[in-house]
């Protein structure tokens, strides 16, 4: 797992740790990103989409060329996605790194759920009402057209889906030592790291990607040691605020200790990714 990728989602405003993370993939699943969505990826995965399915047609099968649509980002989300530091203090002085967070805003993250329109791979349902005997032969006809379409559209020599993930993988793997490389970030780690000792805060590594994180692990690794929880390992949103005014504090810390690492950090991120994206045809899902 990808160590940027800790806390995500709460309300749509949890990008501060700088979520993303590598993922398995196969002809109908994506790996998860964050950012604006390139229109290059978007256009490579539409053909690769139209590829697949003019092979089962000719395969005699029925599959549905589908990319799913990249949710629209709000101002403050794309800001705070670019290191902005006001909007990155907008939102840490409400949801903290986004940890507890998720307990005492969970109504309200279930209500802008609703919002959204569900989006579902129709090929799903066309691979569930086959017969057992015809599903299998589905699976493998789809994973032989998904290989082809990968070769001519993206000019990777594969020949598995594993093949595939494993190198969307490396090339995720790839942005963070890029990251870790870099001299400007390196110089600025360490600053943020000083500071960030000198307030009593927790470091244990001055990697730009583990300090980008490291808030929300920390605070990720706390709601273990918190009584009161559900059956479902969850908090009530009463017990789980003290914990959240604390965390806001932290964060607070962390974004003044670090605004000018955030502000070089996560457009390189979003430069770095974004080129990913185009290269394998990622579309967040």
């Amino acid at each position: 797992m990808s160590k940027r990728l800790v806390v995500c989602g709460v309300l749509g405003l949890a990008l501060l740790a700088g979520c993303g993370e590598s993922a398995t993939t196969s002809a109908g699943d994506t790996p998860a990103d964050t950012g604006s969505t390139s229109v290059a990826a978007t256009d490579k995965r539409r053909e690769r989409e139209n590829l697949i399915a003019d092979c089962m047609k000719q395969k005699g099968f029925t599959y549905v060329a589908y990319v799913r649509q990249p949710p629209q980002q709000s101002d403050i989300q794309k800001r705070v996605t670019s290191g902005d530091y006001e909007a990155m203090k907008e939102t840490r002085a409400k949801y903290g790194f986004g940890v507890f967070a998720s307990f005492v805003y969970a109504k309200e993250a279930a209500e802008e759920a609703k919002k959204r329109p569900e989006e579902k791979d129709p090929n799903d349902a066309i691979k569930k009402g086959l017969p057992d005997s015809q599903r299998e032969i589905y699976e493998k006809a789809s994973t032989d057209c998904f290989v082809a379409a990968v070769k001519q559209v993206y000019g990777l020599k594969i020949k598995t889906l594993r093949d595939f993930s494993m190198m969307t993988a490396d090339s995720i793997e790839g942005i963070d030592k890029e990251l870790n490389g870099d001299p400007k970030l390196l110089e600025l780690a360490d600053a943020f790291a000083t500071c960030l000792t000198g307030k009593q805060e927790e470091v244990t590594s001055t990697k730009p990607t583990d300090l980008n994180s490291r808030g929300g692990a920390f605070w990720a690794t706390q709601v273990d040691k918190v009584p009161g929880k559900r059956a479902d390992g969850s908090l009530p949103p009463d017990v789980a605020r003290p914990y959240l005014t604390k965390e806001i504090k932290s964060a607070l810390v962390d974004l003044e200790c670090g605004k000018d690492f955030y502000a070089a950090y996560s457009p390189k991120y979003v430069q770095l990714e974004d080129a990913a994206r185009a290269k394998f045809g990622f579309v967040q899902p």
